[in-house]
């Protein structure tokens, strides 16, 4: 086969090959790659062509930590994963850049399924499977294709009813695209961080992340308010097949009332005009934790009440370039120890 590897430098080529993909994800879009320029991290935009032809798309991004550098391809590489030989082609390009840049690990957490298949390919080619995850390994997604009714008939009796309750109650919700609103949601998400102990990124992140793919309307704030005040904020990402809910903040609930519920099934009757495929409520805890004594049950609950299912992705593939990396994985199971005595709970 006439495989070969090369730098995407034009938009229209990249996005026309990746939301004519399937699966896809904003996380490989260009706009991501521009995000993270800004961020200042250095970037690749790699393409695999086959006897000329495009069929395949990684996004390579350049990530620091304490112990070296390493690079990191979100959700990616796009390609068709039914031939490996196409993977190998080009990670072989991934790992010239990794060695010029001195990474000491390369990343990897394509949109592939936690099979035995999976994870033994990567095995076979000397990957490991990462102590910790960026991107979330369990996800709650909502296929939309089927009608508003069908969709309200199978969520869980009490989401359906607290959704009803928030119209009556005069709940509004607004979408927006303007810069201060993006201000405005980053205050009550800290607020929200520090009233439930999380842990958040630099305002910067989200305020960068909004400006650029809230320009092109791949990013739309959601806003909930009662009598004029708002409740609850979110960012949803629209891109290709899939809505993401990705960051959400709120007020506390006043006593016998809810918030937030309406403003999903807002957003999920918006990814339908869109013509998305799924609604992605990103991450749940896993199964085998799914109890009222998890810090993560309250949020997982809510969104397991909209219907639809788990999906399980490959746990994130480390590729070790350097005995540095070893050091990088223990500091990282100290960590996740560290949280366990903290919290009270494993992300396994």
């Amino acid at each position: 086969m006439g495989y070969k590897v090369e730098e995407i430098n034009q938009k229209e080529i990249w996005e026309d090959f990746s939301l004519n993909s399937s699966p896809n994800t904003f996380l490989q879009s260009w706009n991501w790659g521009e995000f993270n320029t800004a961020l200042g991290r250095k970037i690749w935009r790699l393409g695999l062509f086959e006897n000329e032809k495009l069929i395949g798309i990684c996004l390579l991004i350049k990530y620091p930590s304490r112990f070296g550098n390493y690079l990191y391809t979100p959700r990616g590489p796009i390609i068709s994963w039914k031939n490996w030989k196409e993977f190998d082609y080009l990670f072989e390009k991934i790992k010239e850049i990794a060695k010029e840049e001195k990474a000491i690990f390369i990343k990897a957490d394509p949109l592939l399924p936690a099979g035995e298949t999976e994870y033994s390919e990567f095995k076979k080619r000397k990957f490991l499977s990462a102590e910790t995850f960026i991107q979330v390994e369990d996800a709650w997604l909502l296929p939309l294709d089927r009608s508003e009714e069908e969709l309200l008939a199978d969520m869980r009796k009490t989401t359906r009813y607290l959704i009803r309750a928030e119209e009556k109650q005069d709940v509004t919700i607004e979408q927006s695209n303007k810069n201060e609103d993006a201000k405005a949601f980053v205050d009550l998400l800290y607020a929200t961080a520090t009233r439930k102990g999380f842990v958040n990124h630099p305002k910067e992140y989200y305020l960068k992340q909004f400006e650029i793919l809230g320009a092109e309307d791949q990013e739309k704030i959601f806003i909930s308010k009662k009598s004029g005040k708002t409740q609850a904020m979110a960012i949803i990402s629209f891109y290709g097949e899939g809505a993401c809910y990705l960051h959400g903040a709120s007020l506390p609930a006043e006593k016998g009332s809810s918030v937030g519920y309406l403003l999903q099934w807002e957003a999920i009757k918006e990814a339908k005009r869109r013509g998305c495929k799924y609604y992605n409520f990103w991450g749940v805890v896993k199964d085998k934790h799914f109890h009222p004594g998890h810090p993560w049950y309250g949020f997982s609950l809510f969104k397991r009440g909209f219907g639809g299912y788990k999906y399980s992705y490959l746990r994130a593939q480390d590729y070790p370039l350097s005995s540095k990396y070893y050091i990088y994985r223990a500091a990282e199971k100290a960590r996740r120890l560290l949280r366990r005595v903290q919290y009270g709970y494993w992300e396994d």
